[in-house]
């Protein structure tokens, strides 16, 4: 359990520099993406909720259905928002 929570805080971290700097971390180029910011942002975000789902597990547990639907909602937002504001 306490390696969920490493592994949430982990994605956190991964998720707010993605915000922060607009670049995610152990990429270099960026090959056929229009708008590489704004990119790097929508994945930070879906990264820093999926990170924090992850985390909260530790202090009020989920289903490991209801968590595995969680993110994938997550990630298909998070593609439909690139898709939308043309990031892709």
């Amino acid at each position: 359990m306490l390696g969920m929570v490493i592994i949430g805080i982990l994605m956190m971290a991964a998720g707010l520099f993605s915000i922060i700097k607009g670049k995610l971390p152990f990429i270099k180029k960026y090959s056929g993406v229009k708008k590489a910011v704004l990119h790097s942002r929508i994945e930070g975000g879906a990264v820093l909720l999926a990170g924090g789902l992850i985390t909260s597990q530790y202090f009020a547990p989920i289903g490991a259905a209801a968590l595995t639907g969680a993110i994938l909602g997550i990630c298909v937002l998070a593609v439909v928002l690139e898709i939308l504001c043309k990031a892709i």
